[in-house]
C-alpha cells in the first residue's frame, strides 16, 4: 500500500508539472496554452491616473464593467511607483511604455501583466507623448521658459527600444504635442495649452523635420489654436477650439474646414467607424464623416464641479465612450461610460486625475 501511495504521488507530481509552468499557463499536447491567471490584465481597459503630489497611477476594466482594479503598477511591481504626473502610454508589441512627465521618466512593463520591464530616466524634459516606429520610440519634450508668457525649446528624443538608451535629440523651437506614426513618417501636433497652428512632419531616416503643415494662418482670430488631431487613412483630421479641418496626409493642403464657435470651446477629437466625436466642456458631440456640418446639439452631457479636471479624459472604442472627470484632483477621480447613442452604462471611481484610456485586446 505504502509503494502504491508513493507511486501515486510521484506519478501526480508528473502530471501537475507537465500541466503547469511557473506563469500558471497550461501545457496541452506540448503547447503553451494562455490562461487568465497568465495575463490578468489583457482584456480590458488601461486608464492612466495623472496624480498629484502623489505619483501616478494606473487602473485597469475589464470588458464586461463589472469591476475596477486599481494601482495595478504597485500591486505588481512591490516597492516600486511610476513616479509623477503620468502622462500618456505608448506601444511597441507586448510592451507599454508609460511616460511621467513630472519625473522624466519612461516606464516600460508587459502590456499584459505589468511587470517592470526596464526605464528611461536620463535625456528627458517633461515627456508628453510617444510613438515606437522600427524599433525606436520618439517622444515629444516639452522644455518651457516662462517669464512674460512662455518660450519654447521643445524637442524630439529618439530612444532605442532594445537597450532604453536616448540615441538623438532634435530639437524642435516650436511646442510639441501628439506624435503619430503612419507610413514611416512621424506626425507631431504643434500645439500646447490650447496655442498652436501647425502638425510637423519628421523623417526618421533623416532624423530632421522636413515640413511643417501650418493652419488658420491668415485668420483674424488670433485665439484659435489646435487642440487635437487624428490620422484615418490619407487624411489628418485637426481640431481647432473653434474649428474642425481636415488635410491631405501627403501635402498638408487644407481639404476642408467646419465652422463650429456656434458649440464654444471644443476638445478631445476621436473617429470611429466614420463618426467624428469632439467634447466641449461637459457635452459630447458627433459628426458624420460624409457630412461635416456642425451639429446643433450635444450626444450627451454630464454635470461636474471639477474646475480643471472637466471631460479630463475621453476615447471611443468598440461601440463605448469613455469619458473622465477629475474632481479635486487631490481624491478618487470618476470614469464613466456611456454608448455610442449616448446611453449611460456605468460609472467607477479610479485614481487621482484619470486622464485617457488604452485598450488590451
Amino acid at each position: 500500500m505504502n509503494k502504491f501511495l508513493v507511486f501515486g504521488a510521484i506519478v501526480g507530481s508528473l502530471f501537475f508539472s507537465s500541466c503547469s509552468s511557473d506563469d500558471d499557463n497550461i501545457i496541452d499536447n506540448g503547447n503553451e496554452v494562455e490562461t487568465p491567471e497568465s495575463f490578468p490584465y489583457k482584456e480590458g481597459v488601461i486608464i492612466l491616473n495623472e496624480g498629484s503630489q502623489a505619483a501616478g497611477t494606473v487602473s485597469f476594466l475589464d470588458w464586461d464593467f463589472t469591476a475596477v482594479e486599481n494601482d495595478i503598477f504597485e500591486t505588481v511591481n512591490e516597492e516600486m511607483d511610476l513616479g509623477n504626473y503620468v502622462q500618456s502610454i505608448f506601444f511597441d508589441g507586448d510592451t507599454a511604455y508609460i511616460i511621467s512627465n513630472g519625473s522624466n521618466l519612461i516606464t516600460a512593463v508587459d502590456r499584459y501583466t505589468f511587470e517592470y520591464k526596464g526605464i528611461v530616466d536620463s535625456g528627458l524634459t517633461v515627456p508628453m507623448f510617444g510613438v515606437a516606429y522600427n524599433g525606436k520610440a520618439y517622444v515629444a519634450n516639452r522644455n518651457l521658459t516662462w517669464g512674460d508668457g512662455y518660450t519654447t525649446d521643445d524637442f524630439l528624443t529618439v530612444i532605442d527600444l532594445e537597450t532604453l538608451e536616448v540615441e538623438k535629440t532634435i530639437q524642435a523651437g516650436k511646442v510639441l504635442g501628439q506624435v503619430f506614426e503612419k507610413d514611416g513618417l512621424i506626425y507631431v501636433e504643434n500645439a500646447a495649452f490650447g496655442l498652436g497652428n501647425s502638425i510637423l512632419v519628421f523623417n526618421p531616416e533623416t532624423n530632421a523635420f522636413e515640413d511643417t503643415y501650418e493652419l488658420f494662418v491668415n485668420d483674424e482670430d488670433e485665439t484659435e489654436g489646435l487642440t487635437s488631431i487624428e490620422i484615418i487613412d490619407n487624411v489628418i483630421y485637426a481640431l481647432s477650439n473653434q474649428n474642425l479641418y481636415t488635410l491631405n496626409l501627403s501635402t498638408g493642403e487644407e481639404l476642408t474646414k467646419t465652422d463650429l464657435s456656434n458649440i464654444g470651446s471644443t476638445n478631445n477629437l476621436d473617429i470611429e467607424d466614420g463618426i467624428i466625436y469632439f467634447t466641449s466642456g461637459t457635452s459630447v458631440y458627433t459628426i458624420n464623416e460624409g457630412d461635416l456640418e456642425s451639429p446643433e446639439s450635444p450626444l450627451f452631457s454630464y454635470e461636474s464641479t471639477s474646475a480643471y479636471g472637466k471631460m479630463y479624459g475621453f476615447k471611443v472604442d468598440d461601440g463605448y465612450i469613455y469619458t473622465s472627470d477629475g474632481g479635486d484632483f487631490a481624491s478618487a477621480g470618476t470614469v464613466e461610460i456611456y454608448t455610442t447613442t449616448g446611453e449611460f452604462v456605468k460609472e467607477f471611481n479610479v485614481g487621482v486625475g484619470p486622464n485617457s484610456f488604452y485598450f488590451n485586446k
